[in-house]
């Protein structure tokens, strides 16, 4: 423990997908230049909106994910993640806003790596950098995959809805 906090291993990251292709060594470079960050329960960690970079790795505690409905303005809550989950991955390739809100339900320890050290770990060396984008670009092409097979089914379970109406949808 470091200051009351776990300490971070290599094995903390073998749930982190896009990480897949780093070797030991890479990672503990990683890890060495990281910060290990805490959050009280019902604290937000990210906002939606908000102009931060970098990812977070869950060492302790679950997080609840929240996102605003752009045309009513209420927060919709899409999912929950636990310890050896990650977050804000996205933030390490473009340099958008955040795309959701981030909230510790529960005391959490985070691992941190800024958008500007991963980027430096990046350019140390080129088939690194090859290796990381091309993990992310399967990483990403599952994740279309697993939203398109959800959106078909969602739509099919509308019609199916809406014809059981008479074609009138409530």
């Amino acid at each position: 423990m470091v200051n009351g906090a776990p300490a971070v291993t290599v094995d903390d990251f073998n749930e982190v997908s896009i990480f897949k292709s780093f070797s030991k060594e890479e990672l503990q470079s990683l890890i060495s230049n990281g910060s290990i960050i805490k959050a009280e329960p019902h604290s937000n960690v990210i906002i939606e909106g908000e102009l931060s970079w970098g990812i977070y790795i869950i060492l302790s505690g679950f997080v609840g994910i929240f996102r605003q409905n752009k045309l009513t303005g209420q927060s919709w809550d899409i999912g929950q993640l636990r310890e050896g989950a990650f977050f804000g991955e996205i933030s390490l390739v473009d340099d958008d806003p955040r795309s959701a809100t981030v909230q510790a339900l529960a005391a959490c320890v985070f691992f941190y790596i800024s958008k500007d050290v991963f980027v430096a770990f990046l350019s140390e060396s080129h088939s690194r950098k090859l290796n990381f984008y091309l993990n992310c670009t399967a990483t990403l092409v599952k994740r279309l995959r697993e939203l398109d097979d959800n959106y078909v089914i969602s739509q099919y379970q509308l019609w199916q809805k809406a014809l059981k109406k008479g074609g009138k949808l409530e």
